[in-house]
């Protein structure tokens, strides 16, 4: 966990980066592309992206109505955070061995949307509760990289989040 993070003037960030870090990131649009335009049910992390706005059975007709208003227009906001996250990735810039991103405030709200979708879909697939308690894994454990990655995205998305409220990294 490699990453360091300046604000900028304009809220936005400029974030510095390894290689393999920016390779795990270019991995994520294709990943969460795939599994934002699955049908309905077929993934319980598409379930718990795009949740449902009535529980109740009774209310089928109104969930039907609630998600053929508003899904669309989820889904459009989520592609262009893939899209945004694409390209300020091949825009990165190469120093030294690092990776130097620079994103505007609208590009680190992308970020943001990408990272905690990402971590939602491993949290998902890794069983990952409130009472989950990160322990070390055989690195032959056929789910170590995916329990690495969630963490890496978890201390990415948070230190995005205090650098921008102004904790000094």
């Amino acid at each position: 966990m490699t990453a360091r993070f300046h604000t900028r003037r304009d809220r936005g960030l400029e974030i510095t980066l390894s290689p393999a870090e920016v390779e795990l990131l270019r991995s994520l649009p294709e990943e969460l592309r795939a599994l934002y335009e699955s049908p309905r049910g077929t993934d319980a992390a598409h379930a718990r992206l795009f949740p449902p706005a009535y529980f109740d059975p009774v209310e089928r007709e109104a969930e039907q109505e609630w998600q053929a208003a508003i899904h669309p227009e989820l889904l459009r906001q989520r592609l262009e955070a893939l899209d945004a996250l694409t390209r300020t990735l091949d825009g990165v810039e190469e120093r030294r061995g690092r990776m130097k991103v620079i994103l505007t405030a609208e590009q680190v709200d992308a970020w943001l949307a990408v990272l905690n979708d990402a971590r939602l879909t491993l949290g998902v697939r890794l069983n990952i509760t409130e009472d989950f308690e990160p322990v070390a894994l055989d690195p032959a454990n056929e789910e170590a990289a995916a329990y690495a990655a969630y963490a890496w995205l978890t201390y990415l998305e948070d230190e995005m989040v205090q650098a921008l409220i102004g904790e000094t990294f």
